[in-house]
């Protein structure tokens, strides 16, 4: 009997190493195993070299990193998430500053009525006149369930560029805040009247709901880490007249850190105005990038592009328009830093109804010493292009399989893809580039359904879609995602979002 009591633990400690065996095993039954190659099809491999690709492929609970630098694949790391909980981060730190670092809180667009605009204010809250945005948090509503506030209806609005940003250092024992409510020179006229809804609740609730939901992703920022300053203005669209600031929104070097406790002033005025922007219905701000020697602003017009390069203290340095066969209503914008300069990818398009684009315009920009050039000018989009790498000699693309872009698309959410191609071209002598490298990423995740986010859909497109709907796929989806690609000598851009991805 005691003999067996000497051996309890033991049995303990095995039957315990069992169960963990056994549930390790379930686990990793339902883990991709990491397989993925990169295959070089075509071309000088050599040509990867210039560029460092870092991704992960992902699904609800695993995570696999994994990066090409000098031409080679690499898997770097497996990780899993210990819960399914889900973290909404209200700020988002943006560089450092002084000993600590600077976040921005929100930011975002609102209207008041303009200075000649017809106003009507009633003392009820219509949610009626939102057409749909309609939500509000618990923290709105009165005891009785109710909504107390005002509803204005105006046909003129005039945009107010409105930013909190925090400053914190020393574990937070050192603290500023700065809250700026700019209004700008923006005129709004759409078809129909405007609306606001502003919902109070006691003093510690305020919340202003607008009609036009555009208004509230308007502003777009970019930080500038050697002057440590952020600087921002806001998008425009058609329904837009006056004129749009470029704005500097400091903080200003002679300003420190206050007490936590200290109350901070709402600001009418940003730290300096570098410029106005005349916009109209045929002249829209499409966006912002800091391109380390100054901002670079993106105007679409009807008949072209037009990037205009200012100092960080407000000079016009350059100035050029590409032309092209309709008007640039959008645009997504990517910027890749060098050691001697920055490249800027775009890809334009033309707004043919609401929920349709024309896509026409791709194009690589190399900016250095205050100069805007264009080096890359393809005759065609070259295939599904997610990334455009532009460097001053060389591009590099990476996308999905040409034949499933004609050129017009509409939107759609999510496409079946399970490898990247990765195409290298020399614009050195002929901006439409020569390929001198074509490979192929791949992962063996097929039978998954993988499921990317894209930005155009196809009749092609469609037909992937409904047969990855029709294998019934479970929870376990995975994604194959490009986070980062930066040139030789280069970091990473810290980027706004003025490039929509997946």
């Amino acid at each position: 009997m005691r003999k067996w009591k000497i051996y309890l633990p033991l049995a303990c400690f095995c039957g315990s190493l069992l169960v963990i065996c056994i549930i390790w095993g379930i686990v990793r039954g339902s883990v991709w195993n990491g397989q993925m190659e990169l295959r070089h099809l075509e071309g000088d491999e050599g040509a990867l070299a210039d560029f460092t690709l870092k991704g992960k492929i992902e699904d609800s609970q695993n995570t696999w990193d994994f990066s090409i630098e000098d031409g080679k694949l690499e898997k770097n790391s497996f990780h899993m998430r210990t819960g399914t909980e889900t973290v909404y981060h209200i700020e988002r730190t943006v560089g450092a500053w002084k000993e600590g670092e600077l976040s921005v809180w929100s930011s975002y667009g609102t209207f008041v009525p303009a200075a000649d605009s017809q106003v009507e204010t009633k003392d009820t809250v219509d949610l009626t006149v939102l057409k749909g945005n309609t939500h509000f948090p618990s923290d709105a509503y009165q005891e009785d369930g109710t909504l107390h506030g005002t509803t204005t209806v105006f046909d003129k609005g005039q945009a107010v560029f409105q930013l909190e940003m925090h400053a914190s250092a020393a574990g937070g024992t050192k603290y500023r805040q700065w809250n700026y409510e700019i209004p700008t020179n923006l005129v709004y006229i759409p078809d129909k009247p405007l609306a606001e809804v502003c919902v109070e609740n006691g003093e510690d609730y305020k919340d202003i709901q607008s009609s036009e939901l555009w208004i509230r992703e308007a502003p777009v920022l970019v930080w500038s880490k050697e002057w440590q300053m952020l600087y921002g203005t806001m998008t425009t669209n058609k329904y837009c007249s006056g004129s749009m600031g470029l704005y500097c929104f400091g903080p200003d070097p002679a300003e420190d850190y206050t007490s936590t406790s200290e109350e901070e002033q709402t600001m009418t005025e940003p730290f300096a105005t570098l410029a106005e922007i005349p916009v109209s219905e045929n002249r829209l701000v499409l966006g912002l990038e800091d391109v380390k020697e100054g901002l670079l602003l993106f105007i679409g017009e009807a008949d072209g592009l037009t990037m205009e390069l200012y100092s960080y203290d407000g000079v016009l340095l350059d100035c050029m328009k590409q032309q092209t066969e309709a008007s640039v209503d959008e645009l997504q914008i990517q910027q890749t830093d060098w050691e001697d300069g920055r490249g800027i990818y775009v890809i334009g398009s033309h707004e043919i109804d609401e929920n349709a684009q024309y896509v026409h315009l791709f194009a690589g920009y190399w900016v250095e010493d205050g100069k805007i050039t264009a080096v890359y000018l393809p005759e065609s989009s070259q295939g599904d292009v997610t990334y455009g790498v532009v460097g001053k000699d060389r591009v590099l693309t990476v996308g999905s399989f040409q034949e499933l872009w004609d050129g017009k698309a509409e939107m759609e959410e999510i496409y079946t893809l399970n490898a990247l191609e990765l195409r290298v071209y020399d614009v050195s002598e002929d901006p439409a580039g020569r390929l001198i490298y074509h490979g192929k990423l791949e992962t063996d995740i097929d039978e998954d359904a993988l499921e990317v986010l894209m930005s155009c859909e196809t009749a092609k497109g469609r037909k992937s879609i409904q047969e990855q709907n029709s294998r019934g796929t479970t929870g376990w989806r995975r994604y194959l995602m490009v986070e980062d690609i930066s040139g030789k000598g280069g970091e990473t851009v810290w980027e706004e979002g003025s490039w929509y991805q997946y």
